[in-house]
């Protein structure tokens, strides 16, 4: 069980896919206690404020989708003809006073194109909040990885800090016993206040990744005690073919499909712009000089001379080979980040395999072999020293590769579109022992 396989399910079911019940829904708060995987991801997804920044772009593309269906205003126009002017119309009498009503009937299915476009149009602006809730979910599990890998940094640290005081009191034996010089006491003491600045400087580095991690649910300073995770446990890697058959869930490559239909809608609404549409007019005219009404009727059609619509065509067409061209561009961009990430997870996976099973056991034997070499005399201290800093050094590349995997593993999770599932949290490992 590694940590990216966590109870991911039972995290995504404490927040709504619907946006409505995702307002309604009161936000969990942060434990004060250890905090897994499923609870940093359900806290991100529930109150990351970026994301709530995104879903207003939904409900913006809602109400386009409402004004798509409206049908054209309609105008009402008053003139006054045979105004009074020179000569025998400098009266009033033969002023005619026209009211008239006017509505444009759209030919051509212009409104039903209009909601197709904004109905799709709102399918991508959901696609798009679903990408950016996808980059919350991975960007908490990476700063989540980042806690539990300054976790055992720190643990290391302090491990480093242990070994390098018990060299100290082995040194200080032997130049008690006159057996070594206070040389080798001064180089002992100073390894000691070395490895008690690594230790601070991790406890530093710690305080900054929690401090990062709760910024994703919008918090500024953490409360939970502890990151809990598998974090030295890994598992073998899906076969490459596998993940690459699902790479076509990743929502950047998923809306091409969609966007792909919106531009055939947009292709269909320019063609209809080609097509006149008639202007209905109807009202009711008064005749001053006899005080007599009569009714008018009109009707106006524009004559398509100039414009008929052809660039509207013609950037609708383009845009159609520039969306097919970026979805092409996309899925060889994510089929090599894809492949390059699974090389690299499989290089961690290697070298945790090789630490765990021959390097690190092969380190703490020399070191314990040198210790009591040194305390008889056998060995020097320059070989001690050696032999301990090896073993520290050889569990930092340990640690990385372990950080390095489940880095990767998060990134392939994104570029798949998917979260790899566990049915619950893994438990604390054991601490490992030098």
């Amino acid at each position: 069980m590694n940590i990216i396989q966590t109870a991911l399910t039972v995290a995504l079911l404490t927040v709504t896919t619907s946006l409505r019940a995702q307002e309604s829904m009161p936000a969990a708060p942060e434990p004060k206690g250890p905090l897994n995987l499923a609870n940093a991801v359900a806290l991100s997804l529930s109150n990351n404020p970026s994301l709530s920044a995104y879903s207003y772009d939904v409900r913006a593309a809602e109400s386009q989708r409402i004004r798509a269906g409206y049908f054209p205003n309609p105008e009402v126009g008053l003139e006054v003809e045979n105004l009074p002017g020179s000569g025998s119309r400098s009266g009033a009498d033969a002023t005619e006073t026209t009211l008239r009503l006017s509505q444009v009937i759209e030919l051509g299915g212009k409104r039903a194109r209009r909601l197709d476009e904004a109905r799709l149009a709102g399918g991508l602006a959901a696609w798009d909040y679903e990408t950016k809730r996808l980059d919350v979910l991975a960007n908490t599990t990476r700063r989540f990885i980042e806690v539990a890998a300054a976790q055992e940094r720190l643990a290391l640290a302090r491990e480093a800090t242990a070994l390098a005081e018990t060299e100290r009191e082995v040194v200080t034996q032997r130049v008690q016993a006159a057996r070594s010089s206070a040389v080798e006491q001064k180089k002992a003491e100073i390894a000691v206040a070395r490895a008690k600045l690594d230790e601070e400087h991790a406890s530093h580095a710690l305080l900054a990744a929690r401090k990062a991690l709760v910024a994703m649910w919008g918090n500024e300073n953490a409360v939970f005690s502890s990151a809990r995770a598998e974090f030295f446990s890994h598992g073998r890697p899906e076969a490459f073919g596998s993940l690459m058959a699902r790479i076509g869930r990743n929502p950047d490559l998923a809306r091409f499909a969609l966007e792909a239909k919106l531009r055939d809608s947009q292709l269909r609404l320019a063609r209809t712009r080609g097509i006149p549409d008639v202007t209905l007019s109807a009202g009711v005219r008064q005749f001053a000089d006899e005080n007599e009404w009569a009714g008018v009727f009109g009707v106006s059609v524009p004559l398509p001379f100039f414009d008929r619509g052809q660039a509207d065509v013609y950037e609708a067409l383009q845009m159609q080979g520039k969306t097919e061209a970026l979805s092409i561009a996309i899925r060889v961009q994510l089929a090599s980040q894809l492949f390059g990430t699974y090389q690299e997870l499989i290089h961690s996976v290697t070298e945790l395999d090789a630490m765990a099973k021959d390097i690190l056991p092969a380190a703490r034997e020399v070191l314990r072999a040198t210790e009591e070499g040194y305390k008889q005399g056998r060995f020097s201290y320059l070989e001690l020293a050696d032999a301990r800093r090896s073993l520290i050094e050889l569990h930092r590349a340990n640690l990385e590769a372990a950080f390095n995997y489940h880095i990767y593993l998060a990134d392939i999770d994104r570029l798949i579109g998917t979260a790899a599932l566990a049915p619950q949290s893994p438990e604390p490992s054991a601490k490992k022992k030098n």
